[in-house]
Parts: structure tokens; sequence; C-alpha cells
């Protein structure tokens, strides 16, 4: 059962429950953040940036969980493992959280200002500017200057509004694949010069069990001078509504039902939906382990990256085979 919603939906009723579930492939949610009944602290936010160019992983993260915001910015090189962190926490804040957009995609300005330190993510009709400096006793430690450009006015995307079993919590994400970037970015004594990069946005607002975890991965490539792209998830919420799988091909979403892993006897991962649509093999190179451990809190993530080769079907029974290229699937388990 996939549930698509075609026109505009407001999210949450009056006692803060999720009104409609279901998949869109526009963002077609109303988020009134205001209606959102939870205990203290338990509603979480982010607007989450990755590139991929080359061997090099960029990584761009301005978010809250309510008592604790945190800025972050990453290098990752995927074949020496070597990687670059910047990163700054404050618990309690006052202002970030009412900050966040309520819309992955209309025109806004999300900024984040330490004394040290300022991340701004600017949101334009046809691209996305994203800019990070972070200075030190030593002076400049790090800065960033990424232009995301949009590859098509009439995009489809992956947007979804995810219930769990209590009926105020839920989750509404969009990701968006398929931008071009171009930039620098530097972080101590790693460089990277970005040039007609990858790139994907995960916006996630919602309120949520404290204890959770999730299958995620996506991927984006230029398949025939056309770019192709893909997101997989499970094991976050109830999905009888609709699963978060679909596949981009020129600027449009084809969805998927549910995929399933499997590790095969060679090492690959094989990762298949029920109708054979979307058929990948995917061969590990880096784990991107991270683990965040406070009181209270204990997060751990392996985002696995490795060259996926397959095909998919398109809806006029097309079949498209996809060459080798670099994307990810992540298995996170968080208590936060």
């Amino acid at each position: 059962m996939q549930k698509e919603i075609l026109s505009k939906v407001i999210l949450l009723d009056n006692k803060g429950h999720l009104q409609t579930a279901g998949y869109a492939k526009r963002f077609n949610f109303e988020y009134n953040k205001a209606n959102a009944k939870r205990r203290p602290f338990s509603l979480k936010e982010w607007d989450f940036y990755q590139v991929l160019c080359g061997s090099k992983v960029i990584q761009l993260t301005i978010g809250h969980v309510s008592y604790c915001s945190q800025v972050s910015a990453s290098i990752i090189d995927l074949e020496t493992g070597q990687r670059r962190d910047v990163s700054s926490t404050k618990f309690l804040p006052k202002k970030l959280p009412k900050q966040m957009p309520t819309h992955p995609e209309k025109p806004h300005v999300l900024q984040y200002f330490r004394k040290n330190m300022h991340m701004q993510f600017s949101v334009e009709e046809k691209q996305r500017k994203l800019t990070f400096s972070c200075f030190d006793k030593l002076g400049l430690r790090a800065e960033i200057d990424l232009t995301f450009t949009n590859v098509g006015k009439n995009k489809e995307k992956m947007a979804i509004a995810t219930p769990f079993a209590k009926a105020r919590q839920w989750y509404l994400n969009y990701k968006e694949n398929c931008f071009v970037v171009n930039g620098v970015c530097q972080i101590d004594d790693m460089f990277v010069e970005v040039v007609d990069g990858n790139g994907l946005l995960d916006w996630g607002r919602g309120v949520w069990p404290r204890k959770h975890g999730w299958t995620w991965g996506n991927g984006s490539t230029v398949v025939d001078g056309k770019h192709f792209g893909f997101n997989i998830g499970w094991g976050f919420g109830n999905t009888s509504n609709a699963t978060e799988n679909m596949f981009f091909y020129d600027n449009k979403a084809y969805k998927l039902g549910t995929v399933t892993k499997k590790v095969r006897k060679n090492g690959k991962i094989r990762y298949q939906d029920e109708d054979g649509k979307f058929v990948f093999d995917m061969t590990p190179t880096f784990d991107n382990f991270t683990e965040t451990k406070a009181p209270f809190v204990h997060n751990t993530c392996h985002q696995v990256f490795g060259t996926w080769q397959g095909k998919v079907q398109l809806d006029d029974e097309t079949i498209l085979e996809i060459p080798p290229f670099v994307a990810f699937c992540e298995e996170a388990n968080n208590k936060w």
C-alpha cells in the first residue's frame, strides 16, 4: 500500500496528531510546528547537506533536539580514511529551534552565529549557497563555500509523513537528490575543490521515540547525460501507508515498495525491491562510523560507502543499466 499525497495537506491537527500519512513527489505538507504537542525537549529538526566529489565527501548540518543545538562540518577521504571535523554544540538554545525553516524549498536563510563560528544556508529559487567559517586562537581553521544548483525546475523529490505507535509522534522528511555542486572546502589541512559534485539534502522534522533506529541509503550519478539518483530506507516508524523508497531519472521520481538487503557470499550487498524494478549490488569500501556519547544520549551510525551497480525499470518497462558509482547505505541506532 503506497498512499500518494497529490495536493496540499496540513500536517498536524490541533491535538498534535499526524493527519495524513503518506508520500509525495512534491513537498505537499504544511508543517504547522505550533501544533506539535510533545514532552519538553522532544522536537527534533535538522538540515543536512552532503556532497560527493571523487573520493571526497563533505557534510554540513544545522540541527537541534530542542535541549541541544549542533552545527557541524566534515570532510572525509574515502580512499585514505582521513577526516576532518568541526562542530559546535550549545545546550538549551534560545533561538536556533525558532529559526529552522518550515518549508525546504521556499527561499530563506538559515544562520548560526557564535563568536568564532558562522554557518549559513541560503536557499534561492535556482540554487542553494552554503557557507561556513571557523576560527580558533591560531586564526582561520575552516572555510567552506559551496553552490548547489538545481538540475531542473520541475524535478521531483521524496517527501513523506510517517506515524509512530503513539498518536503524537510523527516524522516529516524531505530528500532531494541530483544537485550539481561547485565550490571549495577546507578544514585544517584538508582542502577540496568541488567540480560538478553530486549533492544531497536531507531535511527532517519530528517528534519520535527516544530510542529508535533506521536504515538509509542514497546516491546520485549521471547516466547517458541525465541525472539518476535513489533514496531507500526502512525501520523508522510505521511505513504501512508508504515507504521512502524511490529512484529518480531525468527529474522524474519512480516509487518503490519494500526494499530488502541481502549480504551475498562474495561480500557484496544486494538491495532489491519487491517487484524487481530496483536491483543493485554494492561493494563496500569505507565505513564512516560515528558515535556520540553524552548524558542521556548514545548514538551510533555505520554509514557504509561503496561502489553501486545495477538496473532499474522505468514506468514504460524500459530497463536502465546503471554503471558503477559511489553511494552509501547506513545503519543507525540512537538514544537521544
